[in-house]
């Protein structure tokens, strides 16, 4: 599978878990239509309700029941799209209609390469990113945590 598709059902897995823990049903009620051609529309259909239910039901803001029900249906989207290619086209547009229903369902990707000897690339997304002094002189390590260098 190419990394473009990969990426589009980490993003459609996401996505759609966004959209369903912020209440947002508009296009992400429409997700099923993709099986449509293989005969697995009302399963899936079925497979979403189950998945609002369970995010629903969980905590304010689980992430970690978000965390496993993008990874649902991460999974679910990039096993379609590589028995249905053709479901490419209509999974991202029912995603572009997702994320103008609501900006808070738009994704953000960080792409951070470092290629020469010894470089370091860092970057976050909603975090913070602690940077240490060098190794002392012999040891080879880091200071401890919370440690001034």
């Amino acid at each position: 599978m190419s990394e473009v598709m990969e990426n589009l059902a980490y993003e459609g897995g996401t996505v759609l878990v966004t959209a369903l823990a912020t209440g947002l049903v508009g296009a992400a009620r429409r997700i099923p239509q993709l099986w449509r051609r293989s005969g697995g529309e009302e399963r899936m259909t079925a497979e979403l309700e189950r998945s609002a239910r369970e995010l629903a039901e969980a905590e304010t803001e689980d992430s970690a029941a978000e965390a496993r029900v993008a990874i649902v249906w991460e999974t679910r989207l990039r096993d379609l799209l590589l028995t249905d290619p053709e479901a490419r086209r209509e999974l991202e547009q029912l995603l572009a209609e997702m994320r103008r229903e609501n900006p808070r369902v738009a994704t953000t990707t960080q792409h951070i390469t470092a290629s020469a000897p010894n470089s370091t690339a860092q970057g976050v997304i909603g975090g913070n990113i602690h940077n240490h002094g060098a190794p002392a002189p012999g040891t080879g390590s880091l200071p401890p945590s919370g440690a001034q260098a």
